[in-house]
């Protein structure tokens, strides 16, 4: 994202202000917040015409949930975000093809921790997709991105694998400036069975030197759902919007 996109903390307090307004006269900017099946509020605070998008995500606080780990996935756009508030950091991974996966078994027949790749493939604004699934492969963390509230900023390219771990002891919020979509299709994964502890994340490697500046990328070949499915119909899900 180039520097044309930098919010200082004015920019920042401004915009805030105009929701805030725009809510309490019942006058939302980009249509009504919804609330995000990985757990926060979404709200659009401005649409361009080339498809980016000014977002503000809110965590409510629940001290008895802990930490929330999103499941590992890329995107289909280049992402800015700021920590505006609360505790959040990014572990991104890469792919190995160190997993094999057993149809007749269901079962994953490797070292270490194999995951089931799945393919999304939205269509209808975003709000279906078509689902497959394209492999089993083993994660291994490469960076870890510790955030702190309003120093620097996390970017992200649409091709890396990562999760977001939040903690929900305090309330957290993040904004969020996309760039315009760069594939058709986005990747997520998940365990071979479905347990709780397929929310934990890998091993995390130790912190960037530069807290929310990334060093050179690295990038994987399948290279995120913002949106996980709700429901399953002939190879497809519904939900909220599936970026």
């Amino acid at each position: 994202m180039g520097d044309a996109h930098v919010l200082d903390r004015l920019d920042i307090t401004r915009l805030l202000e105009r929701l805030t307004a725009g809510f309490r006269a019942n006058h939302p900017p980009a249509g009504r917040p919804y609330r995000h099946v990985n757990g926060f509020t979404k709200i659009v605070a401005a649409e361009h015409p080339d498809g980016s998008r000014l977002t503000l995500h809110y965590w409510p606080a629940d001290p008895s949930a802990g930490e929330h780990v999103s499941r590992p996935h890329d995107h289909r756009f280049s992402f800015s975000s700021i920590l505006l508030g609360g505790h959040q950091h990014f572990i991104e991974l890469t792919e190995s093809q160190a997993a094999t996966f057993s149809q007749a078994t269901d079962s994953p027949q490797a070292t270490g921790s194999p995951w089931r790749r799945f393919t999304y493939q939205p269509y209808a604004g975003g709000r279906i997709a078509f689902v497959r699934q394209t492999g089993v492969v083993a994660l291994e963390p490469f960076r870890t991105v510790e955030r702190a509230p309003l120093q620097g900023r996390y970017e992200i390219t649409a091709t890396v694998i990562h999760q977001a771990v939040t903690d929900r002891t305090h309330s957290c919020a993040t904004l969020v400036l996309r760039g315009p979509r760069e594939k058709t299709h986005l990747q997520r994964l998940l365990p071979p069975h479905r347990t709780r502890s397929e929310r934990r994340p890998p091993a995390r490697p130790a912190p960037d030197a530069h807290r929310g500046s990334p060093p050179a990328r690295r990038r994987t070949h399948h290279a995120r759902v913002e949106a996980p499915p709700v429901t399953k119909r002939s190879g497809s899900t519904t939900g909220n919007e599936i970026n």
